[in-house]
């Protein structure tokens, strides 16, 4: 299995490789330059190789348009580095930031693709999560709907609606600031133990159709949450648990790597 790298962690890619495109490709033909600046054919390419994977094709039109993009970029660089804002302390550090992420993930690439995860050692996992789940006896599953708002009055004020005779379907629908507003709040099935502690300590104490006393503070917003079903958890097969399984394995794999470096490192 190949880590893939996120999506923020290839725009920083990018960014830092605008930045210093004339110290890294140095080496290459330039596909232009601007003020004296070369910008490598390299580049270009993969730009070019990044918009084919996303489907388009590789045409003189595109390449005008990522040669156009590259200039622009270049131009903004020299003129925030012309006012010296490369230099300011939270550049710096915002640049360092981007570096370290960027070779976090070049590290676990790497890791995976000269050890790829394997069927057994994703076999392997899945025996030892359902060996927890036995051990933790009789386990619930609970569906959730909530309505999410900003204050505790805003939630207050939803329960009064509620308590006058307004279902919370439609209250989801018109006064959630969640996603799932369109669902009438439906979050989907949980364990207790996948969902905040200030929750699910409420649910397991609901019957199915209840809702909670009170409005629960989760960080900075307030639910009101419904139980809208209870069931036996049924631990689902090997081939539907895969990719949680390769997520847990990359986790196990990166802790274990954290930990042989933790333990070779001299800290002071």
């Amino acid at each position: 299995m190949k880590v893939q790298l996120k999506s923020s962690v290839r725009a920083l890619a990018c960014v830092l490789t605008m930045w210093s495109a004339n110290a890294v490709f140095a080496a290459d033909a330039p596909v232009a330059v601007v003020n004296g600046v070369s910008i490598a054919a390299r580049l270009m390419d993969r730009n070019v190789e990044a918009n084919v994977a996303q489907g388009q094709k590789d045409t003189p039109e595109l390449r005008a348009a990522l040669k156009q993009e590259l200039v622009a970029r270049e131009l903004m660089t020299q003129e925030a580095q012309k006012r010296g804002l490369d230099k300011l302390p939270t550049t710096q550090d915002a640049l360092m930031a981007m570096r370290q992420n960027l070779l976090i993930e070049l590290v676990l690439n790497d890791e995976f693709t000269k050890n790829p995860i394997s069927e057994a050692e994703l076999k392997t996992e899945y025996e030892r999560q359902v060996k927890a789940l036995k051990a933790a006896g009789d386990l619930q599953q609970f569906q959730i709907s909530t309505i999410v708002l900003a204050t505790e009055a805003d939630a207050r004020s939803v329960m009064t609606a509620m308590r006058s005779g307004q279902a919370f379907d439609d209250l989801a629908k018109s006064r959630s600031m969640d996603p799932s507003k369109d669902k009438g709040g439906d979050l989907g099935w949980f364990l207790p133990d996948q969902i905040a502690p200030a929750i699910s300590n409420v649910v397991v104490n609901l019957a199915p159709g209840a809702v909670s006393a009170a409005p629960i503070q989760v960080g900075p917003y307030w639910h009101v949450v419904k139980l809208a079903g209870k069931r036996p958890y049924q631990v689902p097969g090997f081939d539907e648990s895969k990719n949680l399984l390769q997520s847990a394995v990359v986790q196990n794999r990166r802790t274990a790597l954290l930990k042989k470096l933790t333990d070779a490192a001299v800290v002071k």
